[in-house]
This record gives C-alpha cells, structure tokens and sequence, in this order.
C-alpha cells in the first residue's frame, strides 16, 4: 500500500545502551522542545559485566549472551523500519582488555558497529536527557546516574557542565565484590559504603553549593517504584508516565529503604517488593550508591527520574548534522 500525498511516516531513530548488567532499546521520533517521543523500548538483562576477570576481561559466555541481545535489538530497530541505529556500550566494554572481541561478536550477529564510549561521553549523554525535562534549570545540579558497572557523576549550572566524572562503583559491580546479592550484614553494607565513599572524593571537592540532585539509572527507577508503592505495571512494561517527570525522596526514606531490603534474602525480597530476580540480586548495592552520594554531597533529598543515556543519545542522533 502506497501513502497518500501529503503524509509521510516520521523518521525513527533507535539507540541502544550495552551496559554491565543490560542491554536496553529505545525506539523514538522527533518530539515536541528538545525531547525525543519515545514509542517503544525493550530490554534483556545479558549481565556483561558477570564473571568477569580481576582485570576486566569479558567472559565468553557473558559476551555471547549479550551480542545476541543485541542482535535481536537491531532486529527489531530494522523491523520497525528505524533510519539510524546506535549502540554503544559502557563500563564493563571500556574496562576490557578483550573489548575488541565483543566489537567483532557484534559486528558477526548484528551488523553494526558498537561504540565503546568514555566515561566522560556517557556522563554527558546521560546529563543531555536529564536537561532535556528542565529540571535543571536555574540550579547548580548534581547529576547521578548508576550502572552496573559505573556510577557517572556530574555537576552542572543551569545547563554548563563543570565536571564529569565516572566512578567503577555501579550495583553489578559491588554486589559481586562483597557478595552482597542476598541478605546483607551491616557490616557488608559499611564496607560498600566505604568503597563508593572513596569513588566519591575527587568529585567531592568540585562541587560548589548544589542545590538539586537528580538519579537516573535502573536503582533509581527501582526506588521509586519501591516508595510509590504497587502500581499496575505490565512485567515487560515501562515504568509509570510519573517516573518521565520524577519521584522525590528523602535522604532518610533512601537509607530506610536501605535497611529494609538488605535484611531479606533474594526470594523473599522479590515476593515483598516484585523485583525480578536480577534486579533484586543487585538493589542492595545499588542503595548504597545512592545513599552514599546523598551522605557525602549533603543532599536531603533527591529527584528520581526515569530517563537515561539512551534518551541522550537519541537527542544526539536528531540533532541536525553539519
């Protein structure tokens, strides 16, 4: 069937983020200001960063069951008649002696190529989809977003970045590190602490009086979603619409969510909260990142919203080219 004169389909974009625990898709058209209208997204949770070495080096077999996530993601992108398709990959790929191996995979199965990105590129995608919601403006912002593999941190006035910085302290990481998948002591939550806490001090002495601080990243949304309570979302849905605007909470109701989750084990914690599995192996040290970047930047609270660095790569890839 041909289109009538005068009506032409709008041009789709799709970016996909290959992190340490995901890999994530989002499908979009150019939407209303500076924010892409998202029509689709998809995730499979591939875990890159498992079982990697003590230097970084990828397994095979986490490498394989990511390339083929991102295989059926290109699928997809192309079936829905997508013009451009972007994946890029964080942490776990850039850390990576065998990075160049995963290129290769993915080039085999999928056909294109994926950029491995800096941490500094990812900070700065991950800051452009926030700006694009305003909730920056007029303030001197701390922006968080946690991986699996990194945390990315930066600061900003209004909409000029001062620093991006990215820390090797993300939820996958840190709950392998300390073995902190199931219930957790106060001690192991300590010792994480203490870890991100350290991440922490170089970016610590670059903040001048922050007024906001906005998380984005899987964490981020699962926290919300803990203190919003039971919502009606479809297991392989998105989040509520609430979360594209942001949830607010209190330094004090992040560290009681801390308490309350780490004193469960993973199938108790995924009855109590319907956590899926993988999710609910990682939130523990995913709310100690969050925690500790409140306690060490003295944020009371902080503003939760449901984007990501898709979101910025997608503005990236509409804007017009030179």
């Amino acid at each position: 069937m041909t289109q009538s004169a005068g009506i032409r389909k709008a041009e789709r974009f799709a970016a996909i983020d290959v992190g340490s625990n995901s890999v994530k898709l989002s499908l979009a058209v150019a939407g209303s200001g500076r924010r892409p209208a998202v029509i689709e997204t998809a995730r499979i949770v591939s875990q890159l960063g498992q079982k990697a070495k003590k230097d970084g080096t990828l397994h095979v077999g986490s490498m394989e069951r990511t390339a083929e996530a991102i295989a059926e993601m290109v699928e997809e992108a192309r079936r829905q008649d997508a013009s451009m398709i972007r994946a890029v990959a964080t942490s776990a790929a850039r850390e990576a002696p065998n990075g160049a191996d995963l290129k290769e995979r993915v080039r085999a199965l999928a056909g294109i190529e994926l950029e491995i990105i800096s941490g500094q590129t990812e900070a700065a995608l991950a800051f452009k989809a926030v700006s694009s919601h305003h909730i920056v403006d007029d303030h001197s912002s701390l922006v968080f977003d946690t991986g699996g593999g990194s945390t990315e941190i930066i600061l900003a006035d209004n909409y000029d970045i001062r620093s991006c910085d990215s820390i090797p302290c993300g939820a996958l990481r840190l709950a392998e590190q300390f073995d902190a998948k199931g219930r957790t002591s106060s001690k192991v939550v300590a010792a994480i602490r203490e870890n991100v806490r350290e991440g922490l001090e170089a970016v610590r002495r670059k903040a001048i009086d922050t007024t906001i601080a906005v998380g984005m990243g899987g964490t981020c949304t699962a926290l919300a979603l803990l203190d919003i309570g039971p919502l009606p979302v479809p297991r392989n849905g998105k989040p509520p619409a609430i979360l594209r605007e942001n949830h607010t909470m209190a330094r004090e109701t992040v560290e009681a969510r801390l308490t309350w989750l780490r004193k469960m084990d993973i199938e108790d914690r995924k009855e109590r909260t319907g956590l899926r599995t993988r999710r609910a192996e990682i939130i523990v040290a995913g709310a100690c990142i969050v925690a500790e970047i409140l306690a060490v930047f003295e944020m009371e609270w902080v503003a939760l919203l449901d984007v990501g660095l898709r979101d910025g790569l997608l503005i990236e890839m509409m804007q017009p080219q030179d």
